[in-house]
């Protein structure tokens, strides 16, 4: 029903290499909430070779994780996610150049995450399309991700993805009239037993 993609999870996500080119306004529109990078982290980024990607019009270190072999099953993004810290060489250069562009104290502050983002859609009877599940869960600590991400990876292969939608279309008096990101809590409640959809984490 779902499939799982060749991803691999870094351990120790890191930029280390300095960049050599550089504008000022590189430097503005830092995300320091989730994963998206501004153009001077995907420099630091491209320095490193790791995969950039963009998805809901955001770019970050992000992979696909499961896709949908099922036409009534639509995965609008399933991602496994990874925020870089700053170190050796790249940590010199931002120190340095904190000193006249001070947004770069914010790359030099950032922390090493991981995280997932899961949204599926389905169809009902007359061919609507509405949302099944929307959940994301941020962590710094590798394990403790690791963990969860196995733990939901697990649902994700022995779910029968229809039925959960068919489920929660059945309910819908319950969430319909729900604000917000209540919905999202009320669905992954229902289904997960979470006690709220997202688990994010500050960027630095």
């Amino acid at each position: 029903m779902l499939k799982r993609l060749d991803v691999q999870t870094l351990s120790h996500p890191v930029c280390y290499k300095a960049i050599n080119r550089y504008e000022l306004d590189d430097f503005l529109y830092y995300d320091k909430d989730g994963f998206e990078l501004n153009k001077a982290e995907q420099l630091y980024y491209n320095k490193m070779n790791y995969p950039l990607n963009s998805c809901l019009n955001h770019t970050c270190f992000q992979q696909n994780w499961f896709i949908s072999d099922n036409k009534s099953i639509i995965i609008d993004h399933c991602l496994i996610l990874h925020r870089c810290r700053y170190e050796d060489d790249a940590l010199s250069q931002l120190k340095n150049l904190s000193k006249i562009i001070p947004q770069a104290t914010l790359l030099i502050n950032t922390k090493t995450k991981w995280g997932f983002d899961f949204a599926l859609d389905t169809m009902d009877d007359e061919g609507n399309v509405f949302e099944v599940l929307h959940i994301e869960y941020d962590d710094y600590d590798y394990y403790n991700f690791i963990n969860k991400m196995l733990a939901f990876e697990y649902k994700l292969r022995h779910t029968d993805w229809i039925d959960a939608g068919r489920r929660v279309l059945d309910n819908k008096n319950s969430w319909q009239n729900l604000k917000g990101f209540e919905q999202n809590n009320w669905k992954a409640k229902f289904l997960l037993g979470w006690s709220r959809a997202e688990y994010t984490e500050k960027s630095n």
